[in-house]
């Protein structure tokens, strides 16, 4: 292993919830902070057994209580907002979205990314690939 690797697994060690889960959000800061790519944290927290949770686009980890898998967040939207949509619609390919792609059109919208995740739920698409792995 090397000193990256080692790195990433100390972060992920002690940036665990309450539940022995990381945040998408706070392995995507680990990414950052430690100058790797999101997949690698999320290969170093799948050896380490340590589940992914709150995807930021709503996809999953969401539990209310500990031991309950987790549930997504993402919805149907009635009135997704239009340029977004479009958007959304031209950037996917064979009914499908890339994660990083749906991040990037929600600051280019100064729109949450959660918001995106509704966007493509609403749109019929699946998105994947995950940025950390998770799909």
């Amino acid at each position: 292993m090397n000193k990256k690797e080692e790195a990433v697994r100390f972060e992920l060690r002690t940036s665990l919830d309450e539940e022995g889960q990381i945040h998408c959000a706070a392995a995507h800061r680990i990414a950052e902070r430690l100058g790797v790519q999101p997949l690698d944290v999320g290969k170093q927290a799948n050896k380490l057994g340590i589940r992914i949770s709150r995807c930021q686009l709503g996809l999953f980890g969401y539990s209310p209580k500990k031991g309950i898998p987790g549930y997504r967040v993402v919805k149907k939207l009635d009135n997704p907002p239009e340029a977004a949509s479009t958007s959304v619609r031209e950037a996917a390919e064979n009914g499908q979205i890339p994660c990083l792609t749906l991040w990037r059109l929600a600051a280019k919208h100064g729109l949450a990314k959660r918001n995106l995740g509704n966007i493509a739920e609403t749109l019929g698409l699946r998105i994947t690939p995950c940025q950390l792995g998770c799909f």
